[in-house]
């Protein structure tokens, strides 16, 4: 197979602007053109050569190599329609932004068109006749066409009032491509920051708009007027799809607001680089995957042990699902340890090629871990019931198709637990009876959770799902980079556990062993120094011999034949199912909540609310109650707000809980 490698190293980022523009037009026919050195990830530097060098050796491509933007031209010129031109100078320089936001614009019209975006002198030089407008068609639903400027740089044009700053120049961009542009893309993807070669290629409507201050997790760092534009697309996308899930990819700042997306029907995924127009559009037909360390219950034996877990983190992301994990796939100690990769599904499916190279390479160390959702970073929790029966489909396909059942999940954004974010409660926690609910829809086999409501380092079985959950003790993002304190913290976790015991001792960024000076500050691990964290903990004289390092889907199993053979979870003294336990969802909340017990035999139960003066507000139950789960609902519109206390009194036991009415 013959293909143009086009090598953009210390070339301007006009070109490179173009160059992922033509990829995304020519490789709607196939894989074309790959790009080299254009917006490669930052995560791992060295991953377009290495998926070169893996495309030539197992994909059979002959790589014809362009290093001049003019050679690349004349090479594809048959397909190139025209060009739409901007102003280079215009860059998104306003806070928390830095982008050509003309010239992004010329990409996105120009991948409806099959043009190049190039400023009017680069495009006269390569034998372009710049036109003032060009008309887009409609290649989804078949409407009349529309004329619109092929020129964004004419000072008539709304957006180049130079008495405006940059920013509202831009917004005002944008909110002309929402009233013009948005209903000629495509209906079912659309795309949130810096455009890619994957945006062309699927025509989707794309923009640019992130946090102010960035790079945080307050929901409020974004400004309204951004916020504004944001929701009109994915009011949109929601109407365009009724029934069904949409997809977003790109990148969102805040990250939080991943939750607000997942309220109007939408998966997430983050794909900020180039080349997924080519391994997306690379010919390999799908083909059912099994990971090589599947494991069922009647197939692993439960012993006198601790089960320990360690998974790469940011497996929902492109910049490491399909980076080789950040260049620590490629390890040549990967398989002397187990360790379990983390995965989206979503893009798995889209690009066969990756999939099916994970897959062949694969040792039975490896683990396969869906992060969030098989449908990329979202919230199952939050779809609503129109989607569910959809997105219950799409998630059980991918299960099936890639041999993956368990999954990891958090939601821990929210500030003090809660905030109403343009019309939506949005929480730190899970509803556990929705997710519990969707996890049985799908027949998933485990989940792990980060979750600040369940205990820390046991299963709980009482939402209708196995969860099993780690939280606040340093597993999470945990520091790294000194291994003996990080092997001391995990045999601390072990210590207490009963046997056969459980502990997910990890979960953690995995970067190629080469990766900067180890050892090295923060939470990020290599192949290597988790072999040496391995070796540590098993040389520990009391607890060596006991400790088993397994994949994700050796614990599930062991897992689940340990809770089939005791009948019940292991759970923390406070949680526990065969004692009494006492929840509250949401908690915080904004008037009402509800509030679940677990009662292990039939018992005369009294509920009561306290606020902090000790005067009883509420009485939810007083009377005998059957073993079992029981909910009640607390309507608590009209109090004011502040911090109430739940008591809950069966038979000689008591529990309590702290309710925080926020407002």
């Amino acid at each position: 197979m013959e293909a143009v490698l086009f090598d953009g190293q210390n070339t301007a980022e006009t070109y490179r602007l173009a160059a992922l523009t033509l990829a995304g037009i020519v490789n709607r026919e196939g894989a074309r053109l790959y790009l080299a050195n254009v917006r490669e990830a930052w995560s791992y530097t060295g991953t377009d050569e290495s998926w070169e060098a893996i495309y030539r050796d197992r994909g059979g491509v002959n790589f014809n190599r362009i290093t001049s933007f003019a050679e690349l031209v004349d090479h594809f010129r048959s397909h190139i329609r025209g060009v739409i031109t901007y102003e280079p100078r215009r860059w998104g320089n306003f806070s928390g932004q830095s982008f050509f936001w003309q010239g992004e614009y010329a990409a996105l019209i120009g991948g409806l068109t099959g043009c190049l975006p190039l400023p009017e002198t680069t495009a006269r030089a390569l034998g372009f006749l710049p036109v003032d407008s060009i008309r887009v068609e409609d290649v989804f639903d078949g409407d009349a066409p529309v004329w619109v400027p092929a020129r964004l740089e004419r000072p008539s044009l709304p957006w180049n009032n130079t008495s405006w700053s940059e920013e509202k120049r831009y917004l005002t961009l944008v909110d002309w491509g929402l009233r013009t542009l948005l209903p000629l893309c495509n209906p079912n993807k659309c795309y949130i920051r810096e455009i890619t070669d994957f945006t062309i290629l699927h025509r989707m409507f794309q923009l640019n708009l992130a946090g102010d201050p960035p790079g945080g997790v307050r929901f409020d760092a974004l400004p309204a007027a951004r916020a504004d534009l944001i929701e009109r697309l994915l009011t949109h996308m929601q109407n365009r799809n009724p029934g069904r899930i949409f997809h977003c990819y790109g990148w969102m700042d805040p990250e939080p607001l991943v939750q607000w997306i997942a309220t109007f029907g939408g998966a997430f995924h983050e794909t900020l680089q180039n080349n997924l127009s080519w391994h997306a559009a690379f010919p390999l037909a799908p083909q059912p995957l099994q990971p090589p360390a599947q494991k069922r219950p009647d197939e692993v034996r439960l012993e006198d042990k601790y089960y320990l877990l360690f998974i790469s983190s940011e497996g929902d992301a492109s910049n490491w699902a399909l980076t080789l994990q950040a260049g620590a796939w490629l390890s040549p100690r990967r398989g002397r340890v187990p360790l379990t990769w983390g995965w989206n599904l979503h893009l798995l499916d889209l690009c066969p090629f990756i999939a099916r190279y994970y897959y062949e390479t694969a040792t039975a160390n490896d683990g396969f871990v869906s992060v969030m959702s098989p449908l990329g970073y979202v919230y199952p929790d939050l779809w609503g019931e129109e989607v569910w029966p959809d997105a219950v489909a799409q998630t059980r396909r991918l299960m099936e198709q890639f041999g993956v059942r368990d999954f990891y999940a958090y939601k821990h954004y929210a500030p003090n637990g809660r905030i109403f974010f343009r019309g939506v409660d949005l929480y730190n926690s899970f509803d556990f009876y929705r997710l519990g609910r969707f996890l049985g829809d799908v027949n998933a086999e485990l989940t792990l959770l980060f979750d600040p409501q369940l205990a820390n380092q046991y299963p709980t079985t009482r939402y209708g799902a196995l969860l099993y959950n780690h939280v606040d003790d340093g597993t999470f993002y945990g520091q790294a980079g000194d291994l003996d304190a990080m092997a001391r913290r995990i045999l601390a976790g072990l210590r207490g556990k009963s046997r056969p015991g459980f502990l997910l001792a990890g979960y953690q960024r995995f970067f190629h062993d080469q990766h900067g000076s180890w050892p090295a500050a923060g939470a990020d691990l290599s192949v290597e120094r988790l072999e040496q964290v391995v070796q540590k903990l098993q040389a520990d004289p009391e607890m060596g011999p006991l400790i088993e390092v397994v994949t994700i889907e050796t614990f599930s199993a062991l897992l689940r034949k340990k809770l089939s053979w005791s009948a019940i979870a292991e759970a923390a003294p406070a949680i526990e199912e065969d004692h009494l336990s006492l929840g509250s969802y949401p908690n915080p909340c904004n008037g009402r909540t509800t509030l679940d017990v677990t009662l292990a035999q039939a018992v005369t139960v009294r509920l009561q609310i306290f606020d902090l003066l000790g005067r009883e507000m509420a009485r939810l139950a007083d009377g005998p109650l059957p073993a079992g789960p029981h909910r009640f609902t607390l309507d608590a519109a009209v109090w004011p707000s502040g911090i109430y206390w739940a008591r809950l009194t069966a038979g000689a036991q008591q529990q309590t809980l702290k309710l925080l009415l926020a407002r």
